[in-house]
């Protein structure tokens, strides 16, 4: 998974990994086969006059030999093999995997693969057309498959997962570890990848930053909380951790969100994540064991972090999420059963962060939308004062399969004034009984990470 990225942050887009059911890349609607050329008469599309420069400019990234898609489009036998799928694949959007709506209306995205409409009907018209092969060229190259170069890596124990089997987790465990940072001063997280030991077991991996002499629950400082969590369970390795890293613990940030479909995060340039020498480093890693293969299967996961010694503007993560947080109060929002639509909305106010930062305005510059099986669609809304809403994100196909951080190409400015109005929209006719928020698959969450640099 560590192989894809879109420029500067979030994964590439455009890459199937082994295990998805997707099959090509891009969106859109066709035509019946052939284009008009300059004189007006039909012209046939060809794989290597029309199609390949598609294809090697959006999808080879992956689909190439070495890469993670399942088959390549680089070669023209085996695309033409592939064209009927291809070409439904980019007329439902579901390839390129760029969730959020990117059309200008609702913010504007750093490393868009989402295809033109144009585009999309050269690939139908070309499959349409029996996918004819036309004049072999030598011009077009494949692109490298990337990784995250000058990355530390950290990896959990190897460890086997067992299902909590509870209501709010009957197939999952959420279990922390920590690990050493081996940093010797303060150091600035620019960009991270995650690579799961065993991608169909890897729900979602957390880095949460912990200064371990910070008070927690009960005015008990940190460390103690966490050395009494990890005492628990003396013969594993690790404890366990709903929440952040772990009942009571209060983190200072956590600047990694892995989800299935995020490859490698590029923060915004000259923006970073500060972590100290004396910072705790907890991985948390949320384990999925719905299929039985998967009991006692051993996983080691790694974490690859690239460090600045310094950079311009420090920014800060925050995974606000009221629908989860409604646990904590004893009467948990219940999602209706059998509707095709329930909806759930929030508001964040930053003004807190930017307060504790000594700023009065400051900038998102990232969101990262999470919801569950039951999730369709969700709206993120940027509300300053008494003005009316503005679209800050819009997700109108939610696939649990690609989960991105999208950095904005114009970060959108905050006030100590302005709110995140957040709303998830869920499916839930396949539920006989309520849907509660929970950490299992089978629960629901409403969550849209964010990114906010304060300003000086």
């Amino acid at each position: 998974m560590s192989s894809r990225e879109n420029g500067r942050g979030g994964a590439a887009p455009w890459c199937i990994p082994l295990f998805a059911l997707a099959v090509a890349c891009g969106g859109g609607e066709g035509d019946e086969g052939s284009t008009t050329d300059d004189t007006g008469e039909d012209a046939l599309v060809t794989y290597w006059q029309d199609v390949a420069p598609i294809f090697y400019a959006r999808c080879v990234t992956c689909h190439q030999a070495g890469g993670i898609g399942p088959f390549a489009l680089d070669d023209y036998a085996e695309a033409k093999l592939w064209a009927g799928a291809s070409a439904a694949a980019v007329e439902s959007r579901t390839m390129p995997p760029w969730l959020v709506t990117d059309d200008g209306s609702c913010g504007s995205f750093e490393g868009s693969r989402a295809l033109a409409p144009a585009e999309i009907e050269t690939i139908r018209a070309w499959a349409d057309a029996d996918a004819p092969e036309g004049q072999p060229r030598t011009d077009l190259t494949a692109p490298e498959v990337e990784v995250l170069k000058d990355a530390v890596t950290y990896e959990t124990p190897s460890f086997v997962p067992e299902a909590e089997g509870t209501d709010l987790a009957a197939f999952d465990e959420y279990r922390c570890f920590r690990v050493d940072t081996g940093l010797t001063g303060d150091r600035f997280l620019t960009g991270y990848s995650v690579e799961p030991g065993v991608p169909e077991m890897i729900h979602h991996v957390l880095v949460v930053i912990v200064d371990p002499e910070t008070p927690g629950a009960g005015g008990v400082k940190n460390k103690e909380l966490i050395e009494a969590l990890d005492a628990e369970s003396p013969e594993r390795d690790g404890w366990p951790c709903f929440g952040a890293a772990g009942d009571g613990v209060q983190p200072r940030g956590i600047p990694v969100s892995w989800a299935p479909g995020q490859g490698i995060s590029r923060l915004p340039e000259g923006t970073g994540y500060r972590i100290s020498e004396n910072d705790w480093m907890i991985v948390q890693v949320h384990y999925n064991l719905t299929d039985d293969a998967l009991a006692g299967v051993e996983d080691k996961t790694s974490v690859h972090v690239r460090y600045e010694d310094e950079v311009e503007r420090e920014g800060h993560f925050f995974l606000p999420d009221d629908l989860l947080n409604s646990l904590a109060t004893g009467d948990p929002v219940q999602l209706a059963p059998g509707e095709e639509s329930v909806k759930y909305s929030f508001d964040f106010e930053p003004a807190q962060l930017l307060l504790g930062s000594g700023a009065q305005t400051g900038e998102l510059l990232g969101i990262f939308p999470h919801m569950h099986q039951y999730g369709r669609k969700q709206r993120v809304e940027l509300i300053e004062g008494d003005a009316g809403p503005r679209c800050a994100a819009d997700v109108q196909r939610w696939d649990f399969g690609w989960q991105l951080y999208y950095f904005y190409d114009e970060p959108l400015p905050l006030t100590l004034n302005s709110k995140l109005r957040i709303t998830c929209d869920y499916d839930t006719r396949s539920a006989t009984d309520p849907v509660l928020p929970g950490w299992g698959t089978n629960n629901e969450m409403c969550l849209a990470g964010v990114f906010i640099v304060p300003d000086p």
